[in-house]
């Protein structure tokens, strides 16, 4: 019984995968259309340096997408003003070195 639960568990988790890495690429898809190349790009970096502030945007912006909200495709300085307003205005860190 043991292995059969163990088997059962693996295809569920296996499913639950390709179930989010379709989505994952359907966002992507739907991204590219929405977005400028260099937005597009800008959002990818996001995407690894901050996969919760990823999500929202790209969120936001599909939703606005398939209202028919956006008039024309969204730049990178567009992209960059929605992270400013997402992320609160948090400002960056900067770490300076002084030295001797």
């Amino acid at each position: 019984m043991a292995k059969e639960d163990l088997e059962a568990m693996r295809e569920k988790k296996l499913a639950e995968l390709k179930q989010a890495q379709a989505v994952e690429q359907q966002k992507k898809f739907l991204l590219k259309q929405v977005v400028d190349d260099a937005a597009y790009e800008r959002l990818m970096n996001v995407r690894l340096a901050n996969p919760e502030l990823y999500n929202n945007v790209v969120n936001l912006l599909l939703v606005y997408a398939r209202s028919g909200k956006l008039a024309s495709r969204i730049t990178e300085a567009q992209i960059l003003q929605v992270l400013k307003e997402l992320s609160g205005g948090k400002r960056e860190t900067t770490i300076t070195i002084n030295r001797k």
